[in-house]
């Protein structure tokens, strides 16, 4: 329901509706969706409004409007298997395509008196002006390995080759834990979907040849991800 009280434009919360239904899978590929008037008419809003939250979609490449026709699901879904945490830039572009970052929250936290670089970025991938964020990853990187490291721009820069490149440290063992996990509203409008969804989420910490912790690291998954895992089975 949309929330005529709420700072969030209504034709924002339109859209977020819209892209919640399309990546939940209740409007499927291909599928028309409500017309402007029916939209006009299911919400109390006016036409003008709907129309404004339609050209978000049609922009973000989520839905295409056909002459005559009417408007339909145009969302082709990303898959791709986990990429083993080397590094979402290179995975990314590895598959011909352009990663994205948006920098969530940039601060510096105390925990158990050590200082640490609290990281959490949006990452996706851009084709045709479009953006699609698939993850939301949050990095907790100890000072006292990594100083200064908060002057990157970590939009720009891969945070694996910053590590790597500009202090000699590379992360190369991971040990994860994987669960469900119920999102809040700020992670829900990132990837378009409902409040309370329960998506994917992995935990865990990133060590260097050494075994020095090198990052504590979450990542949770859009639902637009096909979440993969392989292993392979040693016979003897």
């Amino acid at each position: 329901m949309l929330e005529k009280n709420s700072i969030t434009p209504i034709y924002i919360q339109l859209k977020n509706i819209i892209k919640g239904e399309i990546f939940n899978g209740e409007i499927s590929q291909g599928e028309m969706i409500p017309s402007e008037t029916q939209l006009a008419e299911r919400y109390s809003i006016t036409r003008t409004t709907v129309r404004r939250a339609l050209s978000e979609l049609v922009h973000e490449n989520l839905i295409r409007k056909e002459h005559g026709k009417g408007t339909f699901v145009s969302l082709k879904p990303i898959s791709y298997s986990m990429w083993n945490f080397s590094s979402f830039t290179d995975y990314v572009q590895k598959k011909g395509k352009i990663p994205t970052s948006k920098i969530l929250t940039a601060e510096v936290v105390m925990i158990d008196g050590h200082e640490f670089y609290r990281l959490e970025r949006a990452r996706g991938v851009k084709e045709d002006d479009k953006i699609q964020f698939l993850t939301v990853d949050t990095s907790l990187i100890p000072l006292d390995l990594f100083p200064g490291i908060m002057a990157y721009d970590f939009e720009k820069r891969s945070l694996y080759d910053v590590m790597r490149r500009e202090y000699g440290i590379a992360p190369n063992i991971v040990e994860i834990s994987i669960k469900p996990h119920i999102i809040d509203q700020r992670i829900a409008q990132v990837f378009g979907v409902k409040e309370s969804t329960p998506l994917l989420m992995v935990q865990g910490h990133v060590s260097n040849e050494n075994n020095l912790t090198v990052e504590r690291t979450q990542v949770i998954y859009s639902p637009n991800v096909d979440f993969k895992l392989v292993t392979r089975i040693n016979t003897v």
